[in-house]
């Protein structure tokens, strides 16, 4: 019996410390991500959290036509954190272009509703009130906290400025907010906020109860945040990518144990020859293991947590003022979920060498046969590779498949590396084609609007004006906005998609010119010089040249429609079409040029032709056209040509240099458009802030997951092909000694590992692929749009693994050039 065989485990680790540091370095990875995948979410949850109490209040429960008994019962029910009254009352004409709405409010009801203050607090008595900043600049120029206001004969004294909001502004009505305990019970809505714990669903449905359901309303938006009810699609995707991870993290370090567990077969072989039990075998391996993820498991934690902070850090660097970074959120239930998986991960991936050790056979493990095969008589040689790469081809064929079990584990080490890449790859792409709205129209600042009736004459924003605001000092860039126009188009049959042909309700038949085609709609967005510079950073195919335009009859198709698909209820996100440069469409305009009057047969009206020179990725600036129709921009001249009208912006957008300047800018804009009293200036600066940062919180996520993911797939395979190579450096010493030199060892080396990547590569490819479309299905039940193979993550991980491959090759090759044969032929161990 051994007693102290436990030190041998110690010995080992200290023994073989680059092994054991690259397997740390893939334990630390593994467990980083997996937290860090926690914390993100965490904190994204948080984030959009706040959004929502922003957007729709912090309530999750309503009820109109409240009396004395159901407020009672609300405020002493033990689930109700608080709870608070409110009232609409009457819209208030203040002049001809301005209105008011009056909004009364308890205190505890102003904390529930979304009402956002810039400065001050919400009024606490009757004759206190808060608007909006621009309304407040309306009713009182330079209006400040303590000025009193005078509303249709009443006195009221100023306690609080909110948020611009885009809609108000719009619609130019303002919101006079007061407080008021004299509120008529059939005018009065309830407002409740729950504990948040896991029975919030049950609680509300309880709540629900107490008065008669046409009376009550949920919160949905904030409720399905806090995880009332997940949607089965993202369900499905959480589920793919977990599995792929703790998969990642257990084949990364299962690949270092099988390896050194193989390699380490003669050892084991001798130990039992010796005395030692099955049991004992077993549990160096697993003490092993336990003293990795003693260490790999706190650090990687840590890696998880700096890797939140480090994001942080730097959005706030490069931010500024322009959007608002998610704050971090560290939580005692991720630590304790990313343990266990990483421990679970660990024991995993030890547990089968360290069985595998336990029942080696002494006599077979000292001869050393165990594990290596022979040759088969009749077996074909590697011809090819033999032809192409030489003797050294053909040796490094032969030797990958020498030892079973190291190439298996080699093999699978790579499939999973380019699994995991390609998989995550491919939610990214998806995610981005949905979530992905960053375009130039979220750095517009200011926009100028037409207001009034348009009915008797039309009216336009003087030339004079606009080039006044493009003089500003505060001024970056100005972009013309115009109307769109919407015409009918035919396309060749072979120009249609499948997917858009399940919808439904886009694709018509029809015949021109003696051919059968097929007919849609077509919407015409005009953009100005400045709008079509911004617009070749969304290039995709082709150039976008204004003099091209302008002499071609040339259009630009936006490769992305968002189409509702009314068999689904779910909205379908990408090409309506598959147009491509040079491409000629056939169109007729509409007499309205809006799509409102019945259609006609097409070739009824003048057709005109239009050719495609550009085909952009998505939309430059927002889309507010017709989603089920081919998306084209043209110049004001072609435009002009194709309508038969004066074409004339009907609103300016303008971005300015820094946020900092708000208030300078605003002054300046607003003087320059005094003259005129058709034009109102609106501003978007916190609306687009708060959609920026949603939007880059997701970006950020996405392609935080995908730079860990290809870490941990990279340091997978240079720990795989490293330890492989390290542990036989006793063969490569021999083939050295009976005349392979150094070159030719080089060769040899640098071949098996290309031949393990490009084997590692096809299956990870194909699995990569199958998993790839699993999350489009999933993804399909949240948003609808047409799946590409992922071709270009199948290029990037060939290209990346022959790379790595080559590169992890190079330090053990090195080591060796300087070794002793004679002692390394000699070593045993």
């Amino acid at each position: 019996m051994i007693n102290s065989y436990k030190h041998i485990t110690w010995k080992y680790i200290k023994g073989n410390k680059k092994r054991t540091i690259l397997t740390l370095i893939g334990i630390i990875l593994s467990v980083a991500l997996i937290s860090s995948i926690g914390f993100f979410l965490k904190s994204m949850q948080k984030a959009k959290i706040e959004d929502m109490k922003n957007a729709y209040g912090s309530w999750h429960i309503a009820y109109s036509k409240v009396d004395d008994a159901l407020i009672t019962k609300i405020k002493s029910n033990p689930n109700v954190l608080r709870s608070g009254v409110y009232a609409e009352g009457k819209e208030i004409d203040i002049n001809d272009n301005l209105k008011a709405k009056e909004v009364f409010i308890t205190s505890q009801g102003a904390e529930l509703l979304p009402y956002s203050l810039k400065e001050g607090r919400f009024p606490e008595k009757d004759t206190e009130l808060v608007l909006e900043g621009w309304f407040l600049d309306k009713i009182k120029k330079d209006g400040k906290l303590g000025d009193s206001i005078k509303i249709l004969n009443k006195e009221y004294t100023l306690v609080g400025i909110l948020k611009d909001t885009y809609k108000s502004q719009v619609t130019k009505t303002g919101e006079i907010i007061t407080n008021s305990s004299n509120i008529n019970d059939n005018d009065r809505i309830l407002l409740a906020e729950l504990n948040v714990n896991r029975n919030l669903g049950k609680n509300i449905d309880e709540l629900e109860k107490l008065s008669d359901k046409k009376f009550v309303m949920r919160n949905d938006y904030l409720l399905s945040m806090l995880g009332e009810e997940m949607p089965k699609g993202l369900l499905g995707i959480l589920v793919i990518i977990t599995t792929i991870v703790m998969v990642a993290t257990i084949a990364v370090i299962y690949n270092a144990f099988q390896i050194s567990v193989v390699e380490r077969v003669k050892q084991f072989g001798l130990l039992r020859a010796v005395g030692a039990t099955q049991k004992q075998i077993r549990k160096i391996i697993l003490r092993e293991a336990t003293f990795l993820a003693i260490i790999g498991i706190p650090i990687g934690l840590c890696f998880g947590i700096i890797a939140l902070y480090g994001i942080d850090l730097a959005f706030k660097i490069i931010s500024t003022r322009e959007v608002v970074f998610i704050e971090p959120t560290i939580t005692i239930d991720v630590l304790i979920i990313s343990t266990v998986i990483g421990l679970l991960s660990i024991y995993i991936s030890a547990l089968l060498p360290a069985t595998f050790a336990g029942r080696i056979s002494p006599l077979v493990a000292i001869s050393s046969r165990n594990s290596i095969s022979k040759e088969k008589l009749k077996k074909r040689k590697s011809l090819i590779i033999e032809k192409i790469f030489g003797f050294e081809g053909a040796l490094a064929s032969k030797n990958i498949k020498r030892n079973r079990k190291r190439y298996r584990t080699t093999v699978f080490s790579i499939i999973i590396s380019v699994t995991l890449f390609i998989t995550f790859k491919a939610f990214m792409d998806m995610s981005l084609n949905v979530y992905d709205k960053m375009n130039e129209s979220r750095d517009i600042h200011f926009s100028i609007i037409l207001n009034g009736d348009f009915s008797t004459e039309p009216k336009k924003i003087n030339e004079e004006i606009i080039k006044n605001i493009e003089d500003m000092p505060e001024t970056e860039a100005v972009y013309k906005v115009y109307n769109q126009y919407l015409f009918q188009s035919v396309i060749d049959k072979s120009k249609e998609l499948k997917k858009i042909k399940d919808i439904g309700n886009v694709y018509e038949d029809t015949n021109y010119n003696g051919e059968n085609k097929t007919l849609l709609d077509a919407s015409l967005s005009v953009y100005d010089e400045n709008s079509l510079k911004v617009a070749k950073k969304y290039l995709k195919e082709g150039s976008i040249n204004v003099e091209d335009l302008n002499n071609k009859n040339g259009v630009i198709i936006i490769g992305k429609n968002e189409i509702f698909n009314r068999k689904t209820k779910k909205y379908y996100y990408g090409p309506i079409a598959n147009l491509k440069v040079g491409d000629e469409i056939p169109i007729q305009s509409y007499d309205d040029g809006l799509g409102l009057e019945e259609k006609i047969e097409f070739g009824k009206r003048q057709v005109k032709k239009v050719k495609v020179l550009a085909v952009l990725e998505g939309d430059p600036f927002d889309f507010n056209g017709y989603g089920n129709a081919i998306k084209m921009i043209t110049t004001k001249e072609v435009a002009e040509k194709l309508t038969s009208k004066d074409i004339i912006p009907s609103r300016v957008d303008i971005k300015i240099k820094d946020t900092n300047l708000e208030n300078s800018a605003k002054k300046n804009i607003e003087s320059i458009i005094s003259s005129s009293e058709d034009l109102q200036l609106i501003n978007i600066i916190e609306e687009n802030r708060t959609s920026k940062s949603s939007i880059l919180m997701i970006k950020i996520l996405l392609y935080g997951f995908v730079i860990v993911v290809s870490l941990i797939g990279s340091v997978n395979i240079i720990n795989t092909l490293t330890t492989n190579i390290i542990l036989r450096r006793r063969e490569f010493a021999a083939l050295k000694c009976i005349g392979l030199t150094q070159k030719g060892l080089r060769k040899i080396i640098t071949l098996e590992g290309m031949l393990y990547g490009i084997k590692g590569s096809i299956y990870g490819s194909i699995i990569g692929t199958f998993l790839s479309y699993a999350i489009y299905k999933n993804m399909n039940y949240v948003r609808e749009q047409s799946y590409r193979l992922p071709l270009d993550s199948i290029l990037i991980t060939v290209a990346g693994t022959m790379i790595i491959g080559y590169i992890s090759v190079q330090a053990p090759l090195r080591r060796m050039k300087r070794e002793n044969l004679i002692e390394a032929v000699r070593e045993d161990f």
